[in-house]
């Protein structure tokens, strides 16, 4: 009689908290070997060891198992535990010892390794690489995708899912998108049944401190240290409400928006191959470079790697081409040169020159559409670069890039549209392969914020000689050993090639120590020219440049 009263308090119970009754596994004690068994628990955040038995889980029809909808921590919690299997616990308790030593690149390495059989391990396994990857350096995207994978695999335990929450807002704010960690903030604090939890008001006062509101970090932080539960309650609730007409708001512009974005039209009937694609292309016989120019294509790779890129530059000039395939693969290396020396606006040049000749072999052609795009956006010319990806996307024929994804996130957000924006993050959010889309936009934040070229900011073309190298140059041994300081005032011309010529002093102070010195120096600086209609350098003549050695530098 009193076991069936206690039965009938705990179903009372169960329907007053929100939870429904369905079957419920029964949990009987096998024996096993004289070893212990690593089991993971919904009540312990880590695997831990277990007794000498091991608990297996039984299916019957009589069975009570929990179903709480909507989703509510006080119903979560009361969930059955599950069970994982041995070589699963196992290597999730290698993985965990690993990483108490620092090691997380490794335990991140093995947890991926495991091969989990069913939906429960692996949301496990995906809780615990979210961990591990928000301790490694440059792994937050990693982190994001996997805390998200966990949550919306339904298959946590109460705890890790209250983690994992709180670790996908922390990761969302980190990433500088306010918004998304917010609406999650508002989803935690439905879960648990509260309008104000010190961690979530904790994580609004650093929005708001990034975002430089003084009155709202001050409202927030007044709420936190209320000695009036009541009062505190009901300020956090009108910040809530607050944040819910601004999500609410969001969310309706959001749908307003992609109703406006056309689907991309798939190409029809490219048999002929009239559209040049990706597809088509890698149909074409593949071109292959002569013995000769591929050898000084490979010198100048040697070279480049020497950090010598002038010498580069000039061995890959002087390369004397009989195709337009060869041309364009030495535009192409040139394109990758200048990249690599930070000269964009050179590199844009050349793989535009490669691209157009339509002579490239598709993968290079590929990866030079690419690089492109790259030197645009680091130039702020925003418009081309989105106008090249379309590009890009038409030749591949995909409606998405994981590479060039990240690069239109940071476009939209440099130009502040935050529709386009807000758009990107929700298509991005969707996307399976979103940790490479997140990791592509993380690494061009790198950059820092790249100021947009517009029309109204360009001014007239200059068409003078440019600096594009100069080397370090050296102080002369008897001018060093004498203690002797001075200047040389040099003049000269530049040649097509941007290289200087007619190296004359002008003035020397004092005389017979660093003429020579400096004549060595110019002699190693070149520039970008323009041309005239008769192929001579514009403004070419008579430029002068100064020399000066100190002692107390190395100049």
């Amino acid at each position: 009689m009193n076991k069936q009263r206690l039965t009938i308090t705990a179903l009372a119970l169960a329907v007053l908290t929100g939870c429904q009754s369905s079957p419920a596994p029964t949990v009987t004690e096998v024996p096993v070997q004289n070893e212990q068994v690593l089991t993971t628990t919904s009540k312990a955040k880590a695997v831990t060891t277990a007794p000498k038995t091991q608990a297996v889980v039984t299916t019957t029809p009589d069975q009570q198992k929990l179903s709480c909808e909507p989703l509510r921590y006080q119903c979560h919690s009361m969930q059955p535990e599950q069970d994982i299997s041995e070589n699963t616990a196992k290597d999730i308790s290698f993985a965990l010892n690993i990483a108490t030593h620092g090691y997380y690149s490794a335990a991140a390495i093995r947890l991926e390794k495991i091969k989990s059989q069913n939906v429960y391990e692996q949301a496990i396994v995906d809780y615990h690489l979210a961990n591990m990857n928000m301790k490694r350096i440059g792994e937050d995207a990693r982190a994001l995708d996997y805390a998200l994978k966990a949550i919306d695999s339904g298959s946590l335990p109460a705890e890790e899912y209250k983690s994992a929450l709180i670790l996908a807002i922390k990761l969302f704010v980190k990433l500088g998108w306010f918004e998304l960690g917010e609406e999650k903030a508002l989803n935690y604090l439905a879960y648990i049944g509260e309008s104000f939890d010190f961690d979530i008001f904790e994580i609004f006062d650093q929005i708001a401190q990034q975002k430089k509101d003084q009155t709202r970090y001050e409202l927030l932080l007044d709420i936190q240290t209320m000695i009036d539960e009541e009062a505190q309650n009901q300020t956090a609730q009108r910040v809530l409400d607050e944040i819910q007409t601004r999500i609410a708001k969001r969310h309706a512009n959001q749908i307003q928006f992609e109703k406006q974005i056309k689907p991309p039209q798939k190409l029809q009937n490219n048999s002929t191959c009239q559209t040049l694609t990706y597809q088509c292309h890698n149909l074409r016989a593949k071109q292959v470079l002569p013995a000769n120019i591929k050898q000084a294509i490979d010198k100048a790779t040697k070279q480049q790697q020497d950090n010598n890129a002038m010498a580069a530059k000039e061995t890959l000039e002087s390369i004397k081409t009989n195709s337009d395939f060869e041309t364009a693969m030495i535009n192409r290396k040139l394109a990758y040169l200048y990249s690599d020396v930070k000269l964009h606006e050179l590199s844009v040049h050349h793989a535009s020159a490669a691209i157009n000749s339509g002579a490239l072999n598709a993968e290079d052609h590929k990866y030079q559409m690419r690089l492109e795009v790259f030197g645009l956006y680091l130039q702020g010319e925003f418009e081309r670069a989105k106008q090249k990806i379309e590009a890009y996307l038409n030749y591949i024929e995909k409606s998405s890039d994981t590479y060039l994804d990240g690069v239109l996130l940071k476009i939209a957000e440099q130009q502040d549209d935050q529709l386009f924006f807000n758009y990107l993050q929700t298509k991005t959010l969707k996307n399976p392969q979103r940790a490479e889309i997140l990791q592509s936009y993380i690494a061009f934040g790198y950059f820092g914020e790249i100021q947009e070229k517009t029309k109204s900011a360009v001014t007239p073309k200059s068409y003078k000689p440019v600096v594009i190298y100069t080397k370090e140059y050296d102080y002369p041994i008897e001018a060093a050993k004498q203690g002797i300081t001075g200047s040389v005032t040099l003049e000269f011309d530049l040649n097509a090639k941007g290289e200087p010529v007619n190296i004359r002093v002008i003035e020397a102070s004092p005389e017979g120590y660093f003429e020579q010195a400096g004549i060595n120096a110019l002699e190693q600086w070149r520039y970008k020219v323009n041309l005239n209609d008769t192929g001579n350098v514009i403004e070419g003549t008579g430029i002068q440049v100064q020399f000066g050695w100190n002692l107390g530098s190395d100049k």
